[in-house]
């Protein structure tokens, strides 16, 4: 994996980009999650002839891991500016990975060139949200038994302050002695 400083930028930001209140809103570790993304996309063809393309937008992966290689945060950081980037519109999730090793989420970028005018959602962004498209985890299964239940309380009428040991043991701690 190459350093940042080393790979270069294919796109030039606009004006219409760069004032839109999408762009401004952004903190700096979403802004910077964006550029790395930008630096992520491959093209073909040339701007001169018209037959400029970017062939994997909507397979963009950069992932935690990149990200705090390239030490720009924590994985903490990454999340908020993958959230940030999601609600404001300049991403959206194609493809939810993390089923297997080497599995990832893939984006699309919505503010690139070529990407029509109704798919760039960040022009919309302080009357709509896209708040809701951000993956969240259904149903988590580590630990579901024994999250937020009460241990049974086996003492009985004494507590461990006092001086006095409780009236009955723990059966969870039992054991037997054998001679």
């Amino acid at each position: 994996m190459k350093p940042m400083l080393h790979k270069g930028f294919t796109i030039l930001i606009t004006n219409l980009l760069y004032w839109s209140k999408a762009y401004q809103s952004l903190t700096l570790s979403a802004r910077n999650l964006m550029w790395c993304m930008v630096a992520e996309l491959t093209f073909t063809g040339s701007r001169p002839k018209g037959t400029f393309e970017y062939t994997n937008n909507g397979k963009i992966s950069f992932t935690e891991t990149e990200f705090k290689k390239q030490k720009l945060g924590c994985s903490a950081t990454y999340q908020k500016a993958k959230n940030q980037l999601i609600e404001v519109g300049f991403i959206e999730t194609t493809y939810r990975g993390g089923h297997a090793r080497g599995d990832m989420n893939t984006y699309k970028l919505l503010f690139i060139e070529g990407v029509s005018q109704f798919d760039m959602k960040w022009k919309n962004y302080p009357k709509k949200n896209w708040k809701k498209n951000i993956p969240k985890i259904k149903d988590y299964s580590i630990g579901r038994d024994t999250r937020f239940k009460k241990k049974k309380n086996t003492l009985k009428k004494k507590t461990l302050k006092s001086t006095t040991s409780p009236n009955k043991s723990d059966p969870l701690f039992k054991t037997s002695l054998k001679d």
